[in-house]
């Protein structure tokens, strides 16, 4: 039996967002068959569709809808749109369950991409190539009016397409501020995820550009040691911190990655992507290929 939630409060959602039958759903997705889940979450799942035009889709279907935050979800991609952010293409409800339409990408999460085991390799340029495009989606989002606040930046929120292009996904944390002056937002319950979520929020439950920028400094390191920034031990729960081991002796690069603006990060990510262009090289020789100085300059001068 389904838990009881209340219905959301989305009635006006279908002026801003295609709503989809969701009947046209269920055949889309085989009536959401074991065979076509993609993933599950906190939340939900989500199936591989095919709509009857022959779109291929991904449909993520939400048991508490408030909770998981799929009013902001709708109205943050509904409003912004960019090369680097997830297409949603509508949504549909049948009774207290809703649906999310999502454009199909097939490369899965950076996370699953960065394991070791049956995935194809993920060069450095390649990972550069994921880094530059999640920051330039994060800084469209941070420079837009209203400002947006995307609260859980982490690899499994950044997913490929099948050409490898990174989008951010998964909005349901999402907030806006109204006036584009104001640089904060205090929220009422801080959420994110352990490891990725800058202590500063977690302790004042403010959120700014630079706690974001915090977390995207953590998926830089991620994309570096293919290590995530944090994992629970199994048999006793304990969080475990990982790049305390790995940067002992580099304080200040995690210092850099974690407090730079959006726009120097992204300037720094092309210089770097410029330098390895056209080559599946190491990073040994991408640093050897990168304007060193110019680089080095835009890293020490964090926003």
């Amino acid at each position: 039996m389904r838990p009881n939630h209340a219905a959301p409060t989305d009635a006006n959602l279908s002026f801003i967002s295609l709503e989809y039958p969701y009947e046209e759903l269920r055949r889309a997705t085989n009536n959401f068959s074991q065979d076509n889940v993609l993933g599950t979450g906190t939340y939900g799942c989500v199936y591989r569709g095919q709509l009857k035009d022959g779109t291929e889709v991904a449909v993520k279907v939400l048991q508490a809808p408030k909770e998981s935050g799929f009013k902001e979800e709708v109205k943050v991609l509904s409003k912004f749109r960019h090369a680097n952010l997830v297409i949603l293409m509508g949504f549909a409800r049948n009774g207290h369950e809703r649906c999310l339409v999502y454009e199909l990408l097939s490369g899965g999460d950076v996370s699953s991409r960065l394991q070791p085991s049956g995935h194809p390799s993920f060069n450095w340029y390649q990972r550069l190539n994921v880094a530059l495009d999640a920051a330039l989606g994060l800084s469209h989002l941070h420079n837009a009016t209203p400002r947006v606040f995307h609260r859980d930046i982490k690899t499994q929120n950044i997913l490929l397409d099948r050409n490898g292009s990174a989008k951010v996904a998964d909005f349901g944390l999402a907030c806006l501020a109204e006036h584009r002056s104001l640089g904060h937002f205090k929220v009422q319950q801080c959420s994110g995820t352990i490891g990725y979520a800058d202590p500063a929020y977690i302790n004042t439950s403010v959120v700014t550009e630079k706690t974001e920028v915090y977390s995207f400094g953590m998926v830089l390191i991620e994309l570096l040691t293919a290590r995530p920034p944090a994992v629970q031990d199994p048999s006793t729960g304990q969080i475990l911190y990982n790049f305390q081991n790995v940067f002992m002796s580099s304080e200040y690069v995690v210092r850099t990655l974690t407090s730079a603006s959006i726009n120097y990060l992204v300037e720094a990510l092309l210089i770097l992507r410029r330098a390895g262009e056209g080559n599946s090289c190491g990073y040994d020789d991408l640093v050897d290929k990168t304007d060193n100085k110019r680089f080095s300059t835009l890293v020490t001068n964090v926003g």
